[in-house]
């Protein structure tokens, strides 16, 4: 079976069973949840307005209450995404086999290609302190454990003698960084691919930790 079959297999079953009106309901949260994401990026937090999400979507302020009530709750929602994502994929990369280098190389790769297919534009990382505490615990708690798996990976790497002596901790989190930050400055009609711009990451951080 080839990955595009799968992935339309994965997709027919997580829909099995759910009515057209809910699949259609849970599309356009996804809709919203993304435009949201896009406004916040491009003109803030307290300066992008429900009308700003609305327009892009061709749809009235009551239609969008309909799913979300407050922008806070549409914050945490694209949170959510962003975090859900790179978290399932990167215990799916611990879980395998691979060489720690491999693992870093796919790690880094995957991190960007969410980042960019999903939050163009979208700087939402310095926007958390806005979330509600409820929120915001529950956004910490997903990020604390991407890291951890992030770090995991480095010190595989150490242990193993393929990445040179370091503190892991400090390194995951000046490659985290630099990753996020890349959300500033890249854009699909850059000079740049997601790709070239990955080889980059990958060229600067991981050949610098082997021994």
């Amino acid at each position: 079976m080839t990955t595009r079959q799968e992935q339309t297999k994965k997709k027919a079953n997580k829909t099995k069973g759910k009515s057209f009106r809910e699949i259609r309901y849970e599309e356009k949260k996804l809709a919203i949840i993304k435009s949201a994401a896009k406004a916040f990026g491009q003109k803030g937090f307290h300066a992008a307005t429900i009308e700003d999400i609305t327009n892009e979507l061709k749809m009235t302020k009551g239609s969008l209450y309909y799913y979300f009530s407050t922008k806070e709750e549409l914050l945490y929602n694209a949170h959510l995404l962003s975090l859900e994502k790179v978290l399932k994929n990167i215990i799916k990369i611990n879980d395998t086999d691979d060489p720690p280098d491999i693992k870093l190389n796919t790690a880094i790769a995957k991190h960007l290609e969410v980042l960019a297919t999903d939050f163009e534009g979208a700087f939402l990382l310095q926007y958390e302190f806005h979330l509600p505490n409820e929120y915001l615990d529950e956004v910490n708690a997903l990020r604390d454990t991407y890291q951890k798996n992030f770090i995991q990976i480095i010190e595989e790497g150490i242990q193993t003698g393929i990445f040179k002596p370091q503190n892991a901790r400090m390194v995951a989190f000046i490659i985290l960084g630099s990753i996020n930050w890349f959300l500033r400055w890249y854009s699909s009609t850059g000079r740049w691919s997601v790709k070239q711009i990955s080889n980059a990451y990958v060229d600067l951080f991981c050949k610098g930790l082997l021994t």
